[in-house]
């Protein structure tokens, strides 16, 4: 016998047994099942809690709403309040910060221009002043006072010249006399008075208590109803008794 070839022949593997083969197929095709199964139910699942996301299933339910019912007058009113678990933890939301406006630069204001002072309304002159210049001449008609008499006298007329017998002449020093003449009203006065220097029936005279030597200041007036209705005239007279007849006329402006 032919050791040397029988050792050269390789040994032949022996067949498995059919039992043996039947049993991890079978096994492979149940775990295979299971698989498929356990991914339909997982499908079905998730398509579930998208239709209803409240589905027993979901781990993560969305929070439920409280229906709270407000009467009002037209009928009760639904009102939903969120609910959250309670490790719900609000999320800081952005805060809008504003932006600054800008603010304009004011412009330059023109100065104020000033305004006109209201000018005052003048006042009308009064209704009687001075005609001509004061006279001043030497007492005549009565004899033997050329020494001691101080007077005065003259006239008051219209715009046309006539006789004005309405007023009173004031006449005043600084010492505190005063007296007042109506014009025309002595006769005596009026036909001395034109017999010497004619004129109007509106002559007047007043002798003033003082020597013709003294060194005076005289004012004088028209009044009519208790008020002045012309300038103040001042006079001077200065110790001069050759010129002892003081004449001032007044006419009335209108």
């Amino acid at each position: 016998m032919d050791f040397d070839r029988f050792r050269q022949m390789p040994a032949e593997e022996p067949e498995p047994l059919a039992g043996e083969t039947a049993r991890p197929n079978r096994l492979l095709g149940v775990l295979t099942a299971m698989v498929i199964v356990l991914t339909l139910v997982v499908l079905c699942c998730y398509l579930a809690i998208f239709v209803n996301p409240q589905f027993m299933f979901n781990p993560f339910k969305p929070p439920t709403a409280i229906v709270l019912v407000t009467p009002t007058p037209a009928g009760p009113t639904n009102t939903l309040l969120p609910t959250f678990p309670p490790t719900w933890t609000p999320t800081a939301t952005a805060t809008h910060t504003s932006t600054p406006t800008v603010t304009p630069t004011p412009s330059n204001t023109p100065p104020a221009t000033s305004t006109p002072r209201p000018t005052s309304t003048p006042k009308p002159p009064p209704p009687f002043y001075l005609d001509g210049e004061v006279a001043r001449m030497s007492q005549t008609i009565y004899e033997g006072v050329s020494g001691w008499w101080l007077g005065f006298a003259g006239e008051v007329t219209d715009p046309n010249g006539a006789a004005i017998t309405s007023v009173q002449i004031k006449l005043w020093d600084d010492e505190g006399w005063e007296s007042s003449q109506i014009p025309g009203a002595r006769s005596e006065v009026v036909q001395n008075y034109r017999s010497a220097y004619g004129g109007t029936m509106s002559w007047w005279e007043q002798h003033v208590p003082f020597s013709c030597h003294a060194d005076k200041t005289f004012s004088l007036q028209v009044i009519q109803n208790g008020v002045g209705v012309s300038p103040v005239i001042k006079v001077e007279h200065s110790e001069d008794c050759d010129h002892n007849l003081i004449v001032v006329n007044f006419k009335r402006r209108y």
